[in-house]
């Protein structure tokens, strides 16, 4: 299988980054909606031959349940993404308390070459 070169991977980085740049993150445990944050774009670059796409500033939110965070779920129209905690998305807490903040510290995906 041939490996990726930086192009390619900032090439597959830059569509995904349009599929989903008004996409919608949905914090949840289990089947429970805990926060909803909206996206307002990425910024994409190559880290050698691999590729990033990081999220622009990610407003704040209200909790609207309280639980434990175990799914991240990124959204746009009929396509679904999930984020992997403390790998693609950097919550705040992952204990959500109704009525509180909600926060996401920084939400960087990889595609690797």
């Amino acid at each position: 299988m041939a490996t990726g070169n930086a192009a390619a991977t900032l090439s597959r980085a830059d569509d995904w980054s349009s599929d989903f740049a008004a996409g919608t993150i949905t914090i949840k445990d289990g089947a429970t909606d805990l926060a909803v944050h909206t996206l307002t774009g990425f910024v994409t670059a190559n880290v050698g031959d691999n590729a990033t796409a990081t999220a622009n500033a990610i407003a704040d939110d209200t909790i609207l349940a309280t639980g434990t965070a175990d799914t991240v779920e990124l959204t746009s129209g009929a396509l679904t993404y999930n984020l992997v905690i403390g790998v693609d998305i950097i919550l705040t807490t992952t204990s959500y308390v109704i009525g509180e903040p909600s926060q996401i510290a920084s939400m960087i995906v990889t595609f690797n070459a």
